[in-house]
């Protein structure tokens, strides 16, 4: 009877010390149940039981405890936009790692400033009147991000032109806008240009234009205060 007792209780702990061993983490957890989701990191939050994913474009949310994903912003009590902050931080540092050799450089100033612009929104265009006037001082590395079929033919007008400078004026500045024609070149040299844009816009996780990078600082949508304010330190 004893030696029964004593198989038994060594079953049990056998079982019992088997058991942390199968327990997942939540990582492993995210992995399994969402298999076709790749990403660049996985982290806890703040928030118990939420962890971040960034997919290399944008932030989510995994909760094991429902094993489910969350799309949305995490705002803090105070305001904070945790999101936000979290994605602006990750694109600061893709942006500063950046190749600027395929951008379009405009204007010839000490002060280095990455755009990223559609030909057609009308904050981008706002931004343009700004930066207009400001070449002697800035010089702007623009990437193009299309929105729609119009914007995309206006960008490959741009890269088409032999003088770049004076068509990026003309199309942001509204003189092509309506039925002017546009030059519609069929140029590798512009296809790869457009490709380059487009890989850079990704790569950044750029969602929305326009979006600008000065001196380390990520400025969603043309806030006028905040981009003077850093040109002016």
């Amino acid at each position: 009877m004893n030696k029964l007792l004593i198989i038994v209780v060594m079953f049990l702990f056998l079982l019992t010390g088997c058991s942390p061993a199968q327990k997942i983490t939540p990582e492993e957890q995210f992995k399994k149940s969402f298999s076709k989701h790749t990403y660049e990191t996985f982290a806890e939050t703040s928030i118990k039981g939420v962890y971040e994913v960034y997919n290399g474009r944008q932030v989510y949310y995994y909760l094991p405890e429902g094993d489910v994903i969350l799309l949305g912003n995490i705002i803090s009590k105070d305001g904070k936009n945790l999101t936000q902050e979290s994605n602006t931080k990750r694109m600061t540092s893709q942006i500063a790692k950046l190749s600027l050799d395929k951008a379009l450089k405009i204007g010839d100033g000490k002060k280095k400033v990455v755009k990223f612009t559609d030909p057609n929104c009308a904050y981008c265009r706002r931004a343009f009147e700004f930066f207009d006037k400001r070449k002697d001082d800035v010089t702007l590395y623009v990437f193009f991000l299309p929105l729609s079929q119009d914007s995309a033919n206006k960008i490959q007008h741009i890269l088409c032109a032999k003088d770049k400078t004076k068509a990026y004026d003309d199309i942001l500045g509204g003189k092509l806008d309506g039925n002017a024609q546009l030059n519609l070149c069929k140029d590798k040299n512009v296809e790869e240009l457009i490709k380059a844009h487009g890989e850079a816009s990704a790569k950044v996780g750029v969602r929305s234009t326009p979006l600008f990078y000065i001196k380390g600082q990520v400025v969603s949508g043309f806030d006028q205060p905040a981009i003077e304010k850093l040109l002016t330190e």
